[in-house]
């Protein structure tokens, strides 16, 4: 099944390099760069990389009630906004987007993406598909976005067998992975879709030389 999964993947993402070579001008455009995939697909990891090579790279801030983690990268991510104030900027639509999961709020402020499409250097994101496809909608031409996958189902199980996850999760994991990569696919939205399955730093290559295409 994942696999009949990459070969869709193969194909949507020879159709959007199709499209970027017709499109020539959209390539110079792009100020916000999205990464999106299931849980343990590397998009932290690619994105903490980036931020080291580019240190004039920033992320665009998303607001949280959460309380902040370890795993959060710098300027991701104002926490512990309180239930009150989100909710009133949310009924005075300052919002992109917006999403509720495990009881948590989550949101970025159209006043920030505006000012990361301004920017003269690139923003970066992680975002679900959903959050993306706002995105899309509002500024089209000025975001890239990339979908990380996961290696192989084999590959996949093997590296959380060796992180200690207990054989539930592992299933679980790899379930949610197919779920996320069918939503993409279903999403039209125009993913560069990329496989992360080699060390970090080819993987971080690799992504650079995607990225270059665009900037």
């Amino acid at each position: 099944m994942l696999y009949t999964l990459y070969l869709a993947v193969l194909f949507v993402a020879t159709l959007s390099f199709i499209i970027f070579l017709l499109n020539k001008e959209w390539s110079k455009k792009v100020r916000i760069i999205t990464f999106s995939g299931p849980s343990g697909a590397g998009k932290t990891t690619i994105v903490w990389a980036l931020l080291k090579r580019h240190p004039d790279w920033k992320m665009v801030v998303s607001l949280t009630s959460r309380e902040p983690r370890d795993s959060d990268l710098s300027g991701e991510y104002r926490c512990g906004v309180s239930k009150d104030e989100f909710l009133k900027l949310e009924r005075e639509g300052k919002f992109m987007w917006t999403a509720f999961p495990h009881g948590n709020m989550y949101g970025t402020l159209l006043s920030d993406i505006c000012k990361a499409l301004k920017s003269k250097t690139p923003s970066l994101m992680q975002l679900t598909v959903s959050a993306v496809k706002s995105l899309h909608a509002y500024a089209p031409r000025e975001v890239l976005s990339i979908f990380v996958l996961p290696p192989d189902e084999t590959e996949l199980r093997h590296r959380l067998e060796q992180r200690g996850e207990r054989p539930e999760a592992i299933e679980r994991r790899v379930s949610d992975c197919k779920e996320w990569i069918n939503e993409a696919l279903l999403s039209n939205i125009p993913f560069e879709f990329v496989r992360n399955d080699g060390t970090i730093v080819d993987f971080t290559d690799e992504i650079e030389r995607v990225i270059q295409r665009y900037i």
